[in-house]
């Protein structure tokens, strides 16, 4: 029997396990380390890197570069990436190719299969989106699993528990936390009542407190740098990256001193571990509180629960496990390898899945390529939730008379691209409030679960509303566009500025075959029409970005037809899936196409004249 890859998409950091014949090992992702950054660059020739080699040049093309996209997972707003709108979950997809393909490339074989976890808050809307990204990825055979629950296997595999044990997760990582109770049963574990989440909380949070800490110590330094100096960027970068080292370093050491060597400023920041305790503090009061509604919603007493599992990087904080005892009083067990215990245990537990088939974990059976099965229980049925409260920035109370907005993650590329409407809506930029002096942290996000958008959903919201203003992510040609109601902004914004990008392809008109309605350059504006807005080539298939206006497509109803411009529209492919369409591949182009055309066709094929547009093909020269 084949071998299988367990996969751990972080916030900030993407992990690999390997199981080969029962025996598990974390695979070697980066040159000097086993995890790799979880960063996605698009160059200007429609080239993506990866991890550590985006990572190399993310300081000098910052606006082409994509971090944390893992928390903007749903958001229907996509991400510009040198002006390339992208849905989170297609960046998902790039980082899962490379990953699949560097252990491929090593094994000289495909794995038999392969189990990508995430966070237990998200509701089917996110999973029926990580499912596109596994599908995008080429991924052939699949299984999504639970972080708590990859954990929990993990720790089982390593320690001896009863069959009825009953296990708390405190999951708490780069960039998110998850908290869910899960009892041993003779094939695995089951999940018990729902799990609880912090979307928007995680270590690189504090990365941004103490930075926001040293910024104010410093009189502002970094909010004077010039954003378009490389050596004011590296030196941000660097200071970035001293914040972070200091931050780990305090869960052994009781201080340490960060450098600050800016080109207007040379000094040093000195930070004890009391001080970081108390500006993480209420923060961390929030993950216990989660960690206790879930032992709650599993209908028992902190007293049943027999030990509670710490896992993730940000777990090893000694706040973390004094807290979590504290509010609990049970004991706490700290994974060996807390970084790799979720990539380990996927892989521990995709061995068991092939093995048994659905037996584990009441696990239905993969189903024939492409295949993406999901391991979750039954969700609970969704409950009406107000309107949410408009998000607040991230900020510190003190001796400062106010707070001092800034945009350092927006300015020096730290965090994900900001959200930006396309089609002359407008832009924004997510501002990080800092205030001098230690006091309660403040960093009140979009942490209501991860069923929030499927709870609105519920409510009425229409899908369809917002998916004329939506440029969605890669998904299978099969699948529906399925819309989220937008995750809150933050109430502390700056004007944002457009990044210095290649501009996206322009469409132009190409005259078309006598029997085919000529496309417009721009879609005309009527009940229904469809545009491309731009094409490039994603492996060997070409990937056209496009909108909708004016209806759902359908196959049974009003769809797309996708064509090159030396065929008529009738013969083209259909389609009524999510943006972009990758249903062509690069051989697919006729001798002379220079254009890929999109337009709306009735149910009978019929072609609505005047609804669509075609984009020049890469290397077309239009």
């Amino acid at each position: 029997m084949g071998y299988v890859i367990g996969v751990d998409v972080g916030t900030t950091y993407t992990a690999a396990a390997v199981d080969a014949n029962g025996r598990q090992e974390i695979f070697q992702l980066g040159s000097h380390a086993a995890s790799i950054p979880s960063v996605v660059l698009l160059r200007a020739d429609g080239e993506v890197l990866t991890g550590e080699a985006a990572e190399r040049r993310a300081q000098t093309e910052p606006a082409r570069t994509a971090r944390e996209f893992k928390r903007r997972l749903g958001d229907p707003v996509p991400l510009l990436l040198g002006g390339t709108p992208y849905g989170a979950e297609a960046l998902y997809a790039h980082l899962l190719r490379s990953v699949v393909d560097q252990v491929v490339t090593q094994r000289g074989e495909p794995p038999a299969l392969v189990v990508v976890t995430h966070p237990a808050s998200y509701g089917p809307y996110k999973l029926d989106l990580l499912r596109q990204a596994v599908r995008q990825a080429g991924i052939e055979q699949a299984v999504l699993l639970s972080e708590p629950e990859a954990a929990a296997v993990h720790y089982a595999d390593q320690e001896r528990l009863e069959s009825g044990a009953v296990v708390a997760v405190y999951d708490f990582g780069g960039g998110t936390f998850d908290a869910a109770v899960l009892r041993k049963t003779a094939d695995g574990f089951e999940l018990l009542g729902e799990a609880e989440g912090l979307e928007r909380l995680g270590g690189i949070d504090f990365d941004q407190a103490v930075l926001g800490l040293v910024n104010s110590a410093t009189g502002g330094a970094l909010e004077q740098l010039d954003p378009a100096d490389p050596a004011a960027r590296a030196a941000a970068n660097r200071l970035r990256e001293e914040c972070r080292q200091a931050k780990e370093a305090l869960s052994s050491d009781t201080e340490g001193v960060i450098p600050v060597l800016l080109p207007s400023r040379q000094t040093e920041v000195r930070l004890t571990r009391e001080e970081f305790e108390e500006m993480v503090r209420p923060r961390l009061r929030e993950t216990t509180a989660a960690l206790e509604r879930a032992i709650r919603s599993a209908g028992l007493k902190v007293e049943e629960v027999d030990r509670v599992l710490l896992v993730g990087g940000s777990s090893r904080i000694p706040l973390v496990g004094a807290l979590v005892r504290e509010a609990t009083g049970r004991p706490t067990a700290i994974d060996a390898h807390p970084k790799h215990a979720i990539a380990l245990g996927a892989a521990i537990f995709g061995r068991a899945h092939l093995d048994k088939g659905p037996a584990v974990a009441g696990t239905p059976a993969p189903v024939s390529a492409p295949a993406v099965t999901e391991v979750r229980p039954p969700a609970l049925p969704p409950e009406p939730v107000p309107a949410p409260a408009p998000a607040t920035a991230m900020a510190f109370t003190g001796a400062a008379s106010g707070p001092v907005p800034t945009s350092l993650g927006d300015r020096f590329g730290f965090g994900a691209p900001p959200r930006r409407l396309l089609l002359a809506l407008g832009g924004f930029a997510v501002a990080v409030a800092v205030v001098a002096g230690l006091g309660a942290l403040l960093l009140r996000g979009n942490n209501g679960g991860g069923r929030e958008e499927d709870r609105a959903l519920a409510a009425g919201s229409s899908p369809e509303a917002t998916a004329a203003a939506t440029l969605s992510p890669v998904a299978a040609a099969s699948a529906s566009p399925t819309i989220s109601p937008g995750a809150a902004t933050a109430t502390a914004t700056l004007p944002a500025t457009a990044p210095a990008s290649t501009p996206s392809p322009t469409a132009t008109q190409t005259p078309a075959p006598t029997n085919t309605p000529p496309p417009t350059a721009t879609a005309t504006v009527q009940p229904a029409s469809a545009a491309i807005s731009g094409v490039t080539t994603y492996g060997d298939s070409y990937q056209a970005v496009f909108t909708v206006s004016g209806f759902s497509p359908a196959l049974a109803g009003r769809h797309l037809h996708f064509y090159f411009n030396t065929a008529p529209a009738s013969s083209g492919m259909e389609y009524a899936g999510a943006s972009p369409f990758t249903g062509y591949k690069t051989a697919d182009r006729p001798q002379g196409a220079q254009q890929l055309c999109v337009v709306v066709v009735n149910a009978d094929h019929s072609v609505l004249a005047g609804s669509g547009n075609c984009a020049s093909l890469p290397g077309s020269g239009y």
